[in-house]
């Protein structure tokens, strides 16, 4: 008897034990659940992985800022991989060749980003890796070796596959953020560049051309149409008599206004070989103030000459620049007609190492932003009875003694920049 009752007792702290051991596990995987889903959407956030749904059931004020964090973690990557995508299809669209190098600390560079146009320009593949970019393309990348990954700005030589050297405008960046080091090398190629402004260059003259064409023989086509008139006339009229007389003369009148703008075209095309000697900046700055007194008197013009010498020599044709030095000195005057006072005009002349310079500057009322880009071009004007060839003929007398001629501009200060070099060339 006893032995069944210690049975039974025995039994039922078994029992008893079996279900307080459930009951443990049941309380720590009720305690866990939500543990697990934080653990979860935590790994989720380190390995950007949104696929995840998460368990909105849990009502914990820790876990709903979790939630929201994830919503707001999955909002930005998928905004960051919407602007990156732009970025990239961007990058990708435009002509020059691209190349972005990335590093940490004193690692070696890896690439970052390689666009299309660098890989056609070189006609390789796009590399993810640097040292396959030093395999394939040893000629440029040891030209960023020898500049020590510093920014340039500089053109660049290069044989593409054997072929004879292609010239490349380089332009290279370096930015360093909190992680990453970055080097960014842009190429294009000048050739492209000169045949791209070259053909804007004729398609702006052409349109010039075209418009002074037509501005002279339309009128001159409706006139010969009116003509026809007269001559089919047994008697002319009196008045009839007047108007054919200044048809005539308007036809001539345009006819006269359309060789003056061929011979101007020929003037341009048709540049004369400079015929270069020693000349004396100085003193033909000062001929040229001296020729244009009268004018300068009669405007109210303060004309100022400096120089840091009493003789600057440079080996040019001197008729063709005093051309140039009339030119700008008369542009300078047209400019200073909207002052009512206080009209100034500055020529100063400077010498360095390698270079002579004749600035001539005003404070008239500059030139808008808008058409400086269209200032060289032949017979653009503003002026109403401008031929519109000074300023391009100007540029082209520079050019033929192989110096420039540039400017800058702003209200109440406009500054043209002649440039020779003081070797003979």
């Amino acid at each position: 008897m006893v032995f069944l009752l210690n049975y039974k007792f025995v039994f039922s702290g078994l029992f008893g034990l079996i279900i307080v051991l459930v009951s443990i596990i049941e309380f720590y995987y009720f305690f866990k659940k939500p543990f697990l889903e934080i653990q979860k959407v935590l790994s989720a956030l380190v390995h950007d992985d949104y696929s995840l749904k998460v368990n909105t059931n849990q009502h914990s004020a820790l876990f709903s800022d979790l939630e929201k964090l994830y919503h707001k973690q999955k909002d930005q990557y998928f905004d960051h991989q919407s602007v990156k995508l732009i970025y990239d299809n961007l990058l990708s669209s435009i002509s020059s060749g691209i190349l972005i190098l990335r590093k940490t600390g004193s690692e070696d560079w890896d690439i970052f980003l390689m666009n299309r146009a660098f890989a056609d320009i070189f006609q390789i593949p796009i590399y993810s890796s640097w040292s396959n970019l030093q395999r394939n393309l040893t000629e440029f990348t040891d030209k960023l070796k020898s500049i020590n990954f510093e920014e340039v700005n500089e053109t660049l030589e290069i044989s593409i596959d054997n072929s004879e050297n292609q010239t490349y405008s380089l332009k290279t960046s370096a930015i360093k953020t909190y992680a990453f080091h970055y080097y960014t090398a842009t190429l294009d190629s000048v050739q492209s560049i000169i045949e791209k402004k070259e053909k804007q260059a004729w398609h702006d003259l052409m349109k010039v051309i075209s418009h002074e064409m037509m501005n002279t023989l339309t009128p001159i086509n409706s006139l010969i149409n009116s003509m026809e008139y007269y001559t089919e006339q047994p008697q002319l009229s009196e008045e009839d008599s007047e108007d054919f007389k200044e048809s005539l003369k308007t036809i001539q009148k345009k006819t006269v206004h359309m060789l003056e703008f061929v011979e101007n075209y020929r003037r341009i095309s048709q540049l004369p070989q400079p015929k270069k000697k020693n000349t004396d900046l100085v003193k033909l700055a000062e001929t040229c103030v001296e020729m244009m007194h009268s004018v300068f008197e009669e405007k109210g013009i303060l004309v100022e000459i400096t120089s840091d010498y009493k003789e600057l020599n440079s080996f040019s044709d001197p008729v063709l620049i005093e051309r140039v030095v009339i030119n700008l000195l008369t542009n300078s005057v047209y400019s200073l007609e909207s002052r009512d006072k206080d009209r100034r005009i500055k020529i100063k002349i400077q010498k360095t190492s390698e270079r002579i310079f004749v600035r001539i500057w005003d404070n008239g009322i500059g030139i808008e932003k808008e058409i400086r880009d269209k200032v060289f071009i032949p017979f653009f004007t503003t002026r109403a009875n401008g031929a519109g060839i000074g300023l391009s003929l100007s540029k082209n007398i520079m050019e033929a003694h192989n110096g420039n001629l540039t400017f800058k501009s702003k209200p109440g200060d406009t500054e043209f920049l002649m440039s020779f070099h003081t070797l003979q060339s």
